[in-house]
């Protein structure tokens, strides 16, 4: 406590070090270590918010890129239970941290919206749909349990897992450079629920806007980082995928708006020459596949939600829009497949969550994990509206591009009102 020149209680400054456990002295970083050694429970969820990242890149999958049993089984071990478990013990605390959060009471209605509506969805397994959801709830909760009050857990676990993903994607470049791909798929692509290549290239792509949003203290760190998002990028490149391109390279463009340094600024200069060269010499290479019926299924899209504007279809009714002689089994757009799934109300509320998760990143700026919910906020805003519109679904890449970010945004704002009770307290 400090009492400035007047006699009144004048709280300590925070900077940024201090709330990352980023700060410099023996002292503190012996209290950085001992924050980041977890117990029992909290080393297996841990592993499982690791796992399931990676996991999705190496696992096999099942029917239709979905996750396959033995990767389901693994995530049940090392994600879900662990995290039941550490909720069941913390409720008081975690409801205390998180129930204050208009964001996390907007998850809670859409949460609620989308178990309801399986009451109406036409499905053969509503126990499998509802499984789902629950997943969901246990991912955003086992980050919070995770590294809600120690940010630089979550700093760490990114980290070698962004290198992990690197490691991932440099094999996977290397094994596609050294066969002769075939006319039709000049594609590359990844295995499991990866094995197409927009799905792929945005699982990729999300790894390399974290990493690039981490400082890294030690010249080690910052080689290895650099090495990595120059792997991921050539996969990226690679996969051919458009709207991961435009993704990656509008967060470029933005990233000096929360991030003011010279390095940043070189390179949204950089990237937008690039962009302007490419399309003035190899307009093809962005032309030659057209608008893969985007316009098209929108139109559709837009007609299926007509039919249903306010409860929508329920959630993970199956539904087939034929376009260009394609059976598509999902609209490709997030904010359209969730008003068919979950009616206009749905993608309402899907919409305020979501801007919620952009003002807690802007917020938080200041923060690596701010500049990080940032990052992902816009590279996912740009992405999702071309693919992966799944939003209460198994582990897939959609996860990082959504529920990560709001996880982060959550354990930002946690800590932020933590910092601020005690302050009340005293005045």
């Amino acid at each position: 406590m400090r009492v400035n020149g007047q006699g009144t209680w004048s709280p300590p400054a925070v900077s940024e070090a201090g709330v990352d456990g980023s700060s410099s002295g023996p002292k503190s970083r012996m209290n950085n270590l001992r924050q980041l050694l977890p117990g029992r429970g909290e080393a297996v969820l841990g592993l499982g918010i690791g796992w399931m990242m990676i996991g999705m890149l190496v696992m096999p999958s099942s029917v239709s890129y979905n996750p396959g049993r033995l990767y389901q089984i693994s995530l049940i071990l090392l994600l879900y239970v662990p995290a039941l478990y550490l909720l069941l013990r913390r409720r008081a605390a975690v409801w205390r941290e998180l129930w204050p959060q208009p964001a996390f009471r907007v998850f809670l209605l859409l949460l609620a919206w989308a178990t309801a509506s399986l009451g109406w969805a036409q499905l053969q397994r509503t126990g499998d749909e509802f499984g789902r959801i629950l997943s969901v709830a246990l991912f955003v909760l086992g980050c919070h349990l995770w590294a809600g009050e120690r940010p630089q857990r979550m700093r760490v676990l990114l980290t070698l897992v962004g290198w992990g993903m690197a490691l991932c994607a440099l094999v996977y470049s290397v094994m596609f450079l050294r066969t002769t791909p075939s006319p039709d798929d000049s594609r590359i692509a990844g295995s499991g629920v990866i094995a197409t290549a927009n799905y792929a290239a945005a699982a990729m792509g999300a790894a390399c806007v974290w990493l690039a949003q981490l400082p890294q203290r030690r010249r080690a760190g910052s080689i290895a980082c650099l090495v990595a998002v120059a792997s991921l990028l050539v996969f990226v490149a690679l996969t051919q995928s458009r709207s991961v391109w435009l993704a990656l390279a509008t967060c470029a463009v933005l990233t000096p708006l929360w991030q003011r340094r010279r390095a940043t600024l070189a390179v949204a200069l950089g990237v937008f020459v690039l962009a302007v060269v490419a399309l003035a010499w190899r307009p093809e290479v962005l032309m030659d596949r057209g608008a893969s019926h985007r316009p098209q299924i929108l139109v559709k899209a837009l007609h299926m939600i007509a039919l249903h504007p306010w409860v929508g279809l329920g959630q993970g009714t199956d539904f087939v829009i034929q376009v260009g002689g394609e059976h598509l089994t999902h609209s490709h757009n997030v904010l359209t497949q969730a008003a068919i799934m979950l009616g206009l109300p749905g993608m309402l509320v899907m919409m305020v969550m979501w801007g919620l998760v952009a003002w807690s990143g802007w917020r938080h700026r200041g923060a690596p994990l701010g500049r990080v919910v940032l990052g992902l906020w816009v590279y996912a805003s740009v992405a999702l509206q071309f693919d992966m519109p799944q939003l209460l679904d198994s582990p897939r890449p959609g996860w990082l591009l959504i529920w990560l970010p709001f996880a982060l945004a959550l354990g930002l704002e946690a800590r932020d009102r933590a910092r601020r009770e005690p302050l009340a307290r005293v005045h």
